[in-house]
């Protein structure tokens, strides 16, 4: 149970990293997966008086994951802040061609 455990929730740790720095909001699933059997695995490592450094390397990695998954959450998205200024200039853009345009008409 506890080589199940470390190998799975190893797996689930290196995937929750991967995907908070992909894929935010789907990262949380092998994070929380990654927390519960590197608990279980500290407390099978405790009960048989085996060594717990590999199953707190999996409960602290997956900790670090979380938090670089919540951390990217709150990072303002500059890509929608560039589309909304690019479109706000286009719409300057036209109302100054129409006064231009009306200032022709004015000439004619």
């Amino acid at each position: 149970m506890r080589i199940f455990s470390i190998i799975v929730g190893s797996i689930a740790t290196v995937l929750a990293f991967l995907l908070s720095f992909f894929a935010d909001n789907f990262a949380y699933i092998p994070v929380i997966i990654g927390l519960i059997l590197g608990f279980v695995a500290l407390y099978v490592s405790k009960q048989n008086g085996l060594r717990e450094s590999v199953p707190k390397l999996i409960i602290g990695l997956s900790f670090l994951a979380g938090a670089i998954t919540t951390m990217n959450l709150f990072r303002e998205n500059e890509v929608a802040d560039d589309v909304k200024q690019t479109i706000e200039e286009k719409k300057k853009q036209e109302k100054e061609d129409l006064k231009d345009l009306e200032g022709i008409e004015g000439l004619e």
